[in-house]
């Protein structure tokens, strides 16, 4: 790869450029250290901005719309290494897997959500000029898993191009590292639904990886962040936009009129950890397991954390157990 960080990105040989292309998903109600602020006017765009980003995302565009201001709220803020989280549309199902392909599909699904996020992130400027259209070139980085690198030049100048990766893997941190000297620490290096959990994904035994690879993944702050999980039999939601708190919601289903009506209703929040306390240090090694330490995940909600929040609930009622099988195939269809 040969990118000159002060100029636009030069495309590595044998790339190509794809044709726009737009989000082809459904909407669906049910789916889908250091931080250095700098003093910024309030605006009305602000305000929109932080309209956007306050709610619970209900549909595909809403999710893009909010991961973009949040990549952008981090990049006025000086943060330009982000970890994005998406939920995917599920493509190509079978009865017996909802990812038959495996990695590279999730790739094609993400691929489209990722480019209308980076060809909005120059912002409102890039409309000024209409003769030019930011690109995205691409390539394979890693041809095991396909886990593929989209390269931006932004019609804005070269100071807005921006480089994601998709679903990058433990594998690929040593090409990850390159792509990061290449980019520059001032313009926006994304990883896209990263592979990695714990330490030893890097190598080693007993919590025990290669450290330059963990402080590297590491550095990448959750920016935009939407996950699914089951806790108890409830369907529940973990959602981060940048700047704000970890939020956390419940599938809550309803009957009005004959119709089933699904909402996904706030029930807690949780401060993110901008860096490692020794009580977070001392948690990890209290519940270390023979599969390592877990990476720092900047204080996200933990299971308990949530099954907390949902028994504190005022609506909260036990799941039986017929409803907890219901509800677990509903949550493995519904998973955008």
């Amino acid at each position: 790869f040969i990118l000159v960080p002060t100029n636009a990105f030069s495309p590595p040989t044998g790339f190509h450029v794809r044709s726009p292309c737009s989000l082809q998903a459904e909407n669906r109600n049910d789916g889908i250290g250091s931080n250095k602020s700098t003093d910024r006017p309030s605006s009305d765009s602000d305000a929109l901005s932080g309209m956007a980003t306050s709610r619970f995302p209900n549909s595909v565009e809403d999710q893009v719309r909010q991961a973009t201001i949040s990549i952008r709220a981090a990049s006025q803020d000086g943060i330009h290494r982000h970890s994005v989280r998406l939920l995917l549309p599920i493509i190509g199902a079978t009865e017996l897997d909802d990812w038959p392909g495996g990695a590279r599909q999730m790739m094609e699904a993400a691929f489209p959500l990722v480019k209308d996020i980076m060809t909005q992130l120059p912002s409102a400027k890039d409309s000024y000029d209409n003769k030019k259209k930011s690109i995205i070139n691409e390539s394979v980085i890693d041809q095991a898993d396909g886990v593929r690198a989209m390269f931006m030049q932004a019609s804005t100048g070269p100071e807005d191009d921006s480089l994601a990766v998709l679903l990058p893997s433990a594998d690929t941190v040593e090409q990850l590292k390159k792509l990061d000297m290449e980019v520059g620490p001032d313009r926006e290096y994304i990883l896209v639904n990263s592979q990695w959990v714990r330490k030893t994904d890097f190598g080693g035994f007993f919590g025990m990886g290669s450290s330059d690879s963990i402080n590297f993944v590491e550095n990448f702050q959750p920016i935009f962040h939407c996950t699914n999980v089951m806790v108890e039999g409830d369907i529940v939601r973990i959602l981060r936009t940048y700047p704000g708190p970890w939020r956390v919601y419940l599938r809550n289903e309803s009957n009005e009129d004959g119709k089933e009506k699904i909402d996904w209703i706030e029930i807690g929040t949780k401060d993110v950890m901008k860096t490692k306390t020794s009580e977070w240090q001392k948690s990890q090694m209290k519940n270390i397991n023979s599969d390592g330490e877990k990476l720092f995940d900047f204080g996200k909600p933990t299971y308990e954390n949530i099954r907390e929040m949902i028994v504190s609930w005022e609506g909260y009622v036990p799941k039986s157990l017929s409803e907890r099988a219901s509800a677990a195939f509903t949550f493995i269809k519904d998973t955008l």
